[in-house]
């Protein structure tokens, strides 16, 4: 039922992502910055910080319109990527766009106003036809890199909404701010590697449930492991 529920909600966010693009959009956020501007693609993106501090990646699973893309995408490719260079290739990413965005601002002399609706006066984010262009390269852009890279190939290697999810995170663990976990009792696991299998993240989890709960920030608590295993060894809690 879990899993129904968040590709539901999953899917309600796809279909939404016409009126959200440019509220997700790092083109936006630069635009705004260019003209001394907090766009809406900024707020957002302070919102999700704030939501990690409390759940983590738990965003990245259910309300991200790309995790649809990356459910359907599964059947097609169930290929682990190589964590360790897609976060290096993520993380590059950010640093640059953030950088820009950055300097933008003080080029434009600091910040000058905040208009959630820049770029967007309509609301609607693709509300001519000329920028279902732009939302068809974005949404082609995404599947081509789940379907070739590998699991969740999109999020893994180039989101750059992630990073201000995991500080979030960070944030929160470092001032023992009760999180939403998935933790693990290990000594009922059998090792029969179907937490491993199920994983949309291409994490080990059969090891990391060894440390008693899942430590890696790349969680995004889709509860896939959970939901798979037989011996019931996985559980969300909240704990600091």
């Amino acid at each position: 039922m879990r899993q129904k529920l968040r590709r539901l909600i999953a899917m309600i966010s796809l279909l939404l992502f016409p009126v959200t693009l440019n509220f997700l959009s790092p083109y936006v956020s630069v635009d705004g910055a260019i003209n001394g501007i907090v766009s809406g693609s900024i707020l957002v993106f302070i919102f999700m910080f704030l939501t990690g501090i409390f759940f983590r990646r738990a965003w990245c699973s259910y309300i991200c319109p790309v995790s649809c893309l990356s459910d359907i995408s599964l059947g097609i490719n169930q290929k682990n990527v190589n964590r360790k260079v897609t976060r290096m290739i993520r993380y590059s990413i950010f640093t640059v766009w953030a950088g820009v965005i950055i300097t933008m601002f003080i080029l434009a002399g600091g910040i000058k106003g905040v208009n959630p609706l820049h770029l967007t006066e309509q609301v609607v984010s693709v509300d001519s036809p000329l920028k279902f262009i732009n939302y068809y390269f974005v949404l082609l852009l995404l599947l081509i890199l789940t379907l070739t890279v590998g699991k969740r190939g999109a999020c893994q290697s180039i989101c750059w909404m992630s990073p201000f999810l995991t500080a979030g995170a960070v944030i929160g663990k470092l001032l023992r701010i009760p999180q939403i976990k998935i933790k693990a009792d290990s000594s009922q696991c059998v090792g029969c590697g179907i937490c491993d299998k199920n994983c949309p993240m291409s994490i080990p989890v059969s090891q990391e449930l060894k440390k008693g709960y899942i430590n890696t920030y790349d969680c995004i608590l889709c509860g896939e492991c959970v939901d798979h295993c037989k011996k019931k060894v996985l559980q969300y809690r909240i704990s600091k």
